[in-house]
């Protein structure tokens, strides 16, 4: 029997931070969903040869980083929330509060005015016969109220699925709470990249400044792979405020903390230790736009873009950092200026 794979759309960018209650109210992924979109994609990899969405916005998008064609089905779309649709949590607890303290209790108690939940058990299980009747391995994004109130239908396990996180079923429940994670190669470190929507160049700078930390990470006998994969998600936030943070935080929530570690320490390495995160930093330094340089040429050309006092002053910190981890590797005779 082929299996189905149960998604869940990634997450949802929500107007200001704030959550909201979202059954049919149409909002398109945040960087963070697209992010999972692309993870969830390279995880069944191989795995589905059809993929089905749900026709609203956060489920398209999700099911668009499988790059397949994909086909809507209204049937695998959100439970229609009724009058709680689109509002904030706080608004909901103003307005019903024990309605909404009975419901922490008991979940599936109905909304006011939502969509019945045998309405929603009967489109679901309609869509899902109609996807085994192709008979191929699907991938199936939809959302994590609808995709639970078809799982209780059925007797299984019935738990609420995370943002980008499936379900597998193939005549029975072969896996639950999946969450992608597969190995950040370079083909995953590239979707991720264009998951964030980079600029080329910035892409083509972290694809160099990757084959610079993984030639140093293999001389000096370190965990290549690890420092390669960080290095070329260095950049992952670049378009966005304090981007190393960001960056890190991301890959935190995305389930890979030491990647995530060495890109929060690479911008601002003190250089006192070639470590890991070092590594990263000095081949960020040796490479300007998408081509290897030595760190003079680096600091030289980004000089001019410091105007004010307090960006000289951490420009020049940055520049004694990297001389000083470029020394370091001369102590352990790692080669590392380019060679032409």
């Amino acid at each position: 029997m082929s299996t189905l794979y149960l998604i869940r759309h990634g997450e949802p960018e929500f107007p200001g931070g704030l959550r909201l209650c979202l059954g049919r109210t149409d909002l398109p992924l945040s960087i963070l969903g697209r992010l999972q979109a692309a993870l969830a994609a390279a995880g069944l990899r191989g795995r589905v040869s059809a993929v089905y969405s749900s026709p609203l916005k956060r489920a398209a998008e999700t099911a668009g980083a499988f790059e397949m064609p994909v086909e809507t089905l209204p049937g695998l779309a959100e439970q229609d929330a009724g009058e709680w649709d689109g509002l904030s949590f706080e608004e909901i607890r103003a307005g019903w509060p024990e309605l909404y303290a009975r419901r922490g209790e008991q979940p599936y108690l109905p909304m006011p005015g939502a969509e019945p939940e045998e309405a929603v058990v009967k489109r679901f299980a309609d869509a899902v016969e109609y996807v085994r009747r192709s008979g191929a391995d699907a991938a199936l994004v939809s959302h994590a109220g609808a995709i639970r109130l078809y799982m209780k239908a059925l007797g299984l396990r019935a738990e609420k699925l995370p943002y980008g996180a499936y379900t597998a079923l193939d005549g029975r429940l072969q896996a639950v709470c999946v969450r992608p994670h597969p190995e950040l190669d370079d083909g995953v470190c590239l979707a991720l990249l264009r998951a964030a929507r980079l600029p080329e160049k910035v892409i083509r700078h972290c694809a160099a400044v990757a084959d610079a930390a993984g030639e140093l990470a293999r001389q000096a006998g370190m965990d290549a792979a690890l420092i390669r994969s960080a290095a070329y998600l260095h950049d992952i936030a670049r378009l966005q405020p304090e981007h190393p943070q960001t960056g890190s935080a991301w890959l935190e929530a995305l389930g890979y903390p030491e990647a995530a570690e060495l890109i929060r320490r690479h911008h601002d390495h003190d250089g006192a230790e070639l470590d890991a995160a070092g590594i990263v930093c000095l081949a960020d330094k040796l490479v300007l736009g998408d081509r290897r340089c030595t760190i003079k040429e680096r600091f030289d050309a980004s000089a001019a873009k410091c105007r004010t006092p307090e960006q000289r002053e951490i420009h020049a910190l940055r520049r004694k950092s990297a001389e000083r981890l470029a020394r370091l590797a001369e102590k352990r005779g790692i080669k590392y200026e380019k060679t032409s």
